[in-house]
C-alpha cells in the first residue's frame, strides 16, 4: 500500500475543523481512510484537544435523549452529532433510534421495557399495544404516544424497577407535560418497593 504524503491544505483543513467534525465526514472530504485522519490527528497532538464531558452536559443529554433528536442536541450542547452519538453509547442510553422520537419499534420498546422484542411483537399482534406495520418486513411502528398509553393501561405487563425509567420519562414531556403523571410514579415507587 503507497503512503499518500499529506499536503499543507489537508493539514491546516483537520487542524481546523477536528473536533467539530467527525472523522468520517473530515476522511470523506480529504479522501483518506478514517484510520489515516486520525493517526495524523494524533501525530499533530489534536486528540488531545477535544472537549471534555461537563456533569451538566452529561445530565443535558441523559435528560434530553429520546425527547429530542441526535442533531438537536448536539446543537444545544455545541458539539458534533457524532460525539452524542458515542456519549450516547458509552452511558448504554438505548438504540440510537431511540431518540428521533418519531416512532418506536418492537425492539426499542423491548429495550425500554427490558423485555424480549418477540414478546412486544405479540402484544402489537394481539393489540395491547397501538402500532402500525411498516414496509413488507413484519415491522411496527409504534407512536410514542401509544406506548405511553399502553404503560397507563396495562401496568401489569411491565416493571418499573425492570424498565430504563430515564429513558422512558422524556416521552412524558414530548406531549407538554410538565411532571410526569402520579399513576406513572406510583408504579415505579410499587416496583422498586417490592425489589426491595
Amino acid at each position: 500500500m503507497n503512503y499518500k504524503k499529506w499536503k499543507k491544505e489537508e493539514i491546516d483543513y483537520l487542524i481546523e475543523h477536528f473536533g467539530s467534525r467527525d472523522i468520517e465526514t473530515i476522511s470523506k472530504e480529504l479522501n483518506r481512510t478514517k484510520d489515516s485522519v486520525y493517526k495524523k490527528a494524533m501525530r499533530l497532538k489534536l486528540t488531545g484537544t477535544v472537549k471534555r464531558w461537563t456533569e451538566a452536559e452529561i445530565e443535558f443529554l441523559i435528560k434530553s435523549w429520546g425527547k429530542y433528536g441526535r442533531d438537536t442536541i448536539a446543537q444545544k450542547l455545541d458539539r458534533s452529532s457524532i460525539s452524542i452519538k458515542k456519549k450516547a453509547g458509552e452511558l448504554k442510553l438505548g438504540p440510537q433510534r431511540i431518540s428521533n422520537g418519531d416512532y418506536l419499534t418492537s425492539g426499542d420498546i423491548g429495550y425500554l421495557l427490558n423485555k424480549d422484542p418477540n414478546l412486544i411483537y405479540r402484544w402489537l399482534k394481539s393489540g395491547y399495544i397501538k402500532g402500525r406495520r411498516f414496509g413488507d418486513k413484519k415491522i411496527f411502528q409504534i407512536k410514542p404516544k401509544d406506548f405511553l398509553v399502553f404503560l397507563k393501561k396495562y401496568p401489569d405487563k411491565w416493571n418499573g424497577h425492570k424498565a430504563r425509567i430515564d429513558l422512558i420519562k422524556p416521552y412524558f414531556y414530548t406531549y407538554n407535560q410538565s411532571k410526569l403523571p402520579s399513576w406513572f410514579i406510583e408504579k415505579v415507587k410499587v416496583d422498586k418497593d417490592k425489589f426491595l
